[in-house]
């Protein structure tokens, strides 16, 4: 018989069960995808060199996606990965020794739902783990044309104020005016209140990104925040950043721990790979959770994992109205142990039904405008062509019955 595993490696397995679920793979089968298609020839990840947590080995995959050419594999790129936490932070208040975070990331899209998948993700991880109560704090920076106006508006603004902005704000505002915001100190703070926020200063295509981002969020039905002051580094990230915060200071699975604030924090790196040597930008996102200190510990490499049913239906929606519903038909299946492909962000049916067709699944179910209005889904036998239409919550039921 085999012996239990400590609960810090059973909510390790649960993150990568969700995970798993909702399309990301671990990022050492990518690696070995891109392998294969280099002849077997071995990749090997840059080492991290800096100690930003989650932001290490997300610069080493973009590394990787650059040098190995990881846009020959099907795109977007969806990993998840594990690193160890961070020097700065006290390992005992994190989970001790062994002690990592679980990053999630999606590379290849800037598409709005690719931060939409990221949340739905994280939150159900976050759920399963035994945190009930949590919101989003968010802010966008805008694409470059967008952080260009926003540091000269906030130069400007700055310089007319500077006989009351703290001596070493001054110095901070020739270097990175992302810094200045950060800062927290009271004079600093009263000098900000009438400065540019950087969401005032978003070209179109980046406000209607951020719309469409909040628009998920809403649909989730998670509370959200905007903060202007949460930017991390102009060198690092663009449009959407966030954190994941809790004010219950209670685990309903673990009542016995000591948890900050923070459960996650991410945002989106769409021109980290020209930043970083890469011949064009490639647009990414990624998360990386520290569950405010409960503490996750990778199973060992000799341990024996679940074999994840092969899926046997593929998703299809139609429409905004049906990505978003799209994510309570994919939660309703996973709770139902359901195994299901999709491809949320692309639009075009007509790639998502060839997709399906490739794969040779014998059901498809399909979310249009109609169906996300209704609660309903359309449930399609891909051999008979004949169909169904079926109530998100008899979803399971209906496709046990047809024996997915």
């Amino acid at each position: 018989m085999p012996t239990q595993k400590p609960k810090s490696e059973r909510l390790f397995e649960r993150a990568r069960e969700v995970a798993e679920h909702y399309g990301f793979i671990p990022l050492s089968k990518a690696t070995a995808n891109a392998s294969t298609l280099r002849g077997g020839k071995k990749i090997v990840l840059r080492p991290p060199k800096d100690d930003v947590p989650g932001e290490a080995d997300r610069l080493s995959l973009m590394h990787a996606y650059i040098d190995y050419n990881f846009a020959t594999l099907p795109s977007p790129l969806m990993v998840y990965h594990s690193e160890p936490l961070s020097k700065s932070m006290d390992r005992n208040q994190y989970g001790g020794k062994g002690a990592v975070q679980f990053s999630l990331e999606i590379i290849g899209s800037d598409r709005s739902v690719a931060e939409a998948t990221l949340f739905k993700t994280t939150f159900e991880i976050l759920r399963d783990a035994g945190f009930d109560s949590f919101s989003v704090v968010i802010n966008s920076l805008g694409d470059k044309d967008s952080i260009a106006r926003f540091t000269r508006e906030f130069t400007n603004y700055y310089k007319k104020h500077i006989t009351e902005v703290p001596a070493h704000c001054r110095n901070l505002l020739k270097k990175d005016v992302f810094k200045v915001l950060e800062c927290a100190e009271e004079k600093c703070m009263l000098v900000k209140e009438g400065a540019p926020k950087p969401i005032a200063t978003l070209t179109e295509d980046s406000r209607t990104h951020f719309s469409e981002v909040l628009e998920f969020l809403e649909s989730m039905q998670v509370p959200y925040s905007i903060n202007n002051c949460l930017v991390g580094g102009k060198d690092y990230y663009t449009r959407t950043i966030f954190e994941i915060r809790t004010d219950d200071t209670k685990n309903r699975l673990h009542p016995k721990v000591s948890l900050g604030q923070t459960l996650a924090r991410g945002g989106r790196f769409d021109e980290l790979a020209r930043r970083i040597g890469g011949k064009k930008d490639v647009p990414g996102v990624g998360i990386t959770l520290s569950m405010g200190g409960l503490g996750l510990i990778e199973p060992k490499k000799n341990s024996v994992t679940k074999n994840q049913k092969k899926p046997n239906i593929y998703l299809i929606h139609l429409g905004m109205s049906a990505k978003q519903q799209s994510f309570s038909a994919l939660e309703i299946l996973r709770k139902a142990k359901i195994p299901v492909h999709q491809s949320l962000s692309r639009d075009s049916i007509s790639v998502q039904v060839a997709a399906a067709e490739k794969m040779n699944v014998p059901y498809t179910v399909i979310i249009g405008q109609k169906e996300a209005l209704e609660g309903t889904a359309i449930v399609r036998n891909m051999t008979t062509r004949s169909q169904e239409t079926i109530t998100l919550e008899a979803l399971p039921s209906y496709l046990r019955k047809v024996k997915v």
